[in-house]
């Protein structure tokens, strides 16, 4: 799934990349750009499409908000292209491909919303939603790790040019979020590029416990759980409140003995 995604990302790229070629020729020709103009406008817009965009998307794994990342992508692509072009080239050069600026900030208007488009059909595609779908038994697969199996102590995750060592017992519960779990402390959280079945079948079973398809929990951070209505919901020492699936009740209760 993680390089199906991958694949995704890159295919998106591309079409992206394909666009600014002919968002920058078309509004060159009809404006007469000389040749040089057009050829560095869609050369500088190309590059700041594909640079911005993979990096904006690559910040979703040191957890920027998604809005901040489309208002750099929108600032980015519509702002280095003309700085670029203003440096090198002289005023009256420059001053003849001003009067597309606002072609360009429609271009860069509509490449934004298929950007976030994109980055919410592939978070959709890979989180589950909470439903009456998700308390079936089958959508969370059943782990039965082998007795003798070692479990880890620590997680590593990525955190800017280092490496963060996150004991699990530090662990206050792991959440889905697109192509990443979400690990959450006291401290706070770290996005890790894995998957919940992989945590599942790597963490202690007696300690966490897949509560639902979105969240594993640590059970020893626990402080109650309460039936609101139809539904359980468990409360963490943080505060913080997990609803939870009936196929994850079962193996609530199975692990804490009730």
């Amino acid at each position: 799934m993680q390089r199906l995604s991958k694949y995704n990302s890159i295919i998106t790229g591309s079409a992206i990349l394909l666009l600014a070629f002919p968002a920058a020729i078309l509004p060159g020709l009809l404006l007469s750009f000389p040749p040089l103009l057009i050829l560095s406008d869609a050369l500088t817009l190309a590059a700041s499409l594909f640079l911005l965009g993979f990096f904006t998307l690559s910040m979703h794994e040191y957890g920027m908000p998604d809005f901040v990342q489309l208002l750099l992508f929108f600032l980015g692509v519509a702002g280095i292209p003309p700085l670029i072009l203003y440096v090198f080239f002289d005023d009256a050069t420059f001053h003849r491909y001003l009067p597309s600026l606002p072609l360009r900030l429609f271009f860069t208007l509509l490449v934004s919303l298929l950007f976030a488009l994109q980055k919410k059909i592939r978070s959709q595609s890979q989180t589950p939603v909470a439903s009456n779908k998700a308390d079936q038994p089958d959508n969370i697969p059943k782990i039965q790790p082998a007795p003798d199996q070692n479990y880890p102590e620590n997680i590593l995750v990525r955190s800017g040019n280092a490496l963060r060592v996150i004991p699990i017992a530090d662990l206050l519960f792991i959440s889905a979020d697109g192509d990443y779990v979400r690990l959450v402390t006291e401290e706070g959280f770290w996005l890790k590029e894995e998957t919940m079945k992989h945590l599942q079948e790597t963490l202690p079973a007696s300690q966490f416990v897949r509560v639902h398809r979105s969240f594993i929990v640590n059970t020893s951070k626990i402080s109650r759980i309460e039936r609101c209505g139809q539904q359980q919901y468990l409360f963490l020492t943080n505060g913080e409140s997990i609803r939870i699936s009936a196929t994850g009740y079962t193996a609530l209760k199975d692990a804490l003995g009730i």
